[in-house]
């Protein structure tokens, strides 16, 4: 049996006429389609500036589990701008809203279980809103700004604190001249407090403050005065509000006596000499060393007979009461600053000029105010001591 076999013929297999090869003898020649470069990946969208990266709770976890805390190196710039007295004293309730604390705190809450917490926004904070701001006192020197919070209408349960501290608050009203101690002797700061005490601070509102400065400290072997000051607030009759202590470095050391302490003599002086040289002459033969060692130790009980005083420009009298040497205002100028408890003198040369009917000593301070000192020197002239 015979099998018939039909072939088919595609169009390319179709002969072509002699029009269309001429028709694509024309045509331009086709080029391969350029391959298209791999895609870079999408990077995910970034966060909207200021769009918290947490999801935002819902307005009930927003009030109930809000929270806040002081920014970081905010806490003395809040302090500056709080109007406390007025809030507190003043009673003047909006001396201290919301809008005067978003500079410095920040408000936050979260979803539970919690862990990731979500700062508002500032169009959340447009929704929140202060519930019975107070001022909780907890010490003589801190306490608290205490609130509950309302978020778009739904009420917190917590009571949120802000610390504020008094001490730090009142401290910044008032300035110390640091200026003021380095033209000054410490000694007459404690003894004559009450006149400079005025100068130790820098100019500030009395008609806000009144501060009343007590228990002044001295500290003279580092030239510091410690003391206390009572904040009294004169606009709404409140006194005793708080005490706060202060330091001020930098008093003049004693030191800085040399050249400029003082003795002359004086006619009891002169008279007290004379007796004692007389008296050693009849035992022995007058010598400078005889002098020096006659009169060495008795140096802390006649120096007392002398005139002591402060030399040049700031120059003034100084005067005995007891065993300590004051400072005093006198004549245009004024010493109060000084103030030696229980000074104690060495005679380092004695030299009698029997022609002149002198005798001089050279007389170290050596110490005062329980500080050792060295090279404060002085020169005594005692006179009419004619043998």
């Amino acid at each position: 049996m015979l099998g018939l076999t039909t072939a088919c013929k595609s169009k390319e297999d179709t002969p072509k006429t002699e029009k269309q090869t001429e028709v694509e003898k024309g045509k331009p020649e086709e080029r391969p389609a350029p391959t298209e470069e791999p895609k870079q990946p999408e990077k995910p969208d970034a966060p909207e500036e200021g769009k918290p990266s947490v999801p935002k709770p819902s307005d009930y976890h927003m009030a109930t589990r809000m929270q806040v805390k002081v920014l970081e190196g905010k806490a003395i710039e809040l302090l500056r701008t709080l109007q406390l007295e007025e809030f507190i004293w003043g009673k003047k309730a909006d001396a201290i809203t919301l809008k005067d604390l978003l500079p410095y705190v920040e408000f936050y809450s979260s979803t539970p279980p919690g862990g990731d917490f979500y700062s508002l926004t500032s169009d959340d904070l447009q929704h929140l809103e202060l519930v019975d701001l107070t001022y909780e006192r907890e010490s003589d020197y801190n306490g608290s700004l205490t609130f509950k919070v309302r978020y778009n209408g739904v009420a917190g349960k917590d009571v949120l604190r802000i610390p504020i501290s008094l001490r730090d608050y009142f401290k910044q009203k008032f300035e110390l001249n640091e200026s003021f101690p380095k033209g000054y002797y410490l000694g007459g700061m404690e003894h004559q407090f009450g006149i400079y005490w005025a100068s130790l601070f820098k100019p500030y509102d009395e008609k806000k403050y009144a501060l009343v400065p007590t228990e002044p400290r001295p500290d003279h072997s580092n030239n510091t005065l410690s003391f206390r000051g009572v904040v009294n607030l004169p606009r709404y009759n409140a006194e005793n509000v708080l005490t706060l202590d202060f330091e001020l470095k930098g008093f003049k050391p004693l030191s800085a006596l040399k050249g400029q302490l003082t003795f002359v003599t004086t006619s009891p002086l002169n008279e007290y000499m004379l007796e004692r040289l007389q008296q050693l002459q009849k035992q022995k033969t007058l010598t400078d060393e005889l002098i020096l060692q006659t009169l060495q130790p008795s140096v802390n009980t006649w120096i007392k007979k002398a005139s002591p005083g402060i030399r040049y420009t700031s120059g003034g009298d100084l005067h005995w009461d007891g065993d300590n040497l004051l400072g005093e205002r006198s004549g245009g100028h004024d010493t109060r600053d000084i103030y030696l408890a229980r000074p104690r003198f060495a005679v380092l040369s004695a030299h009698l000029d029997k022609e002149a009917a002198t005798l001089t000593l050279d007389i170290e301070l050596q110490s005062a105010n329980d500080v050792a000192l060295s090279g404060v020197t002085t020169r005594l002239v005692v006179r009419s001591v004619k043998l």
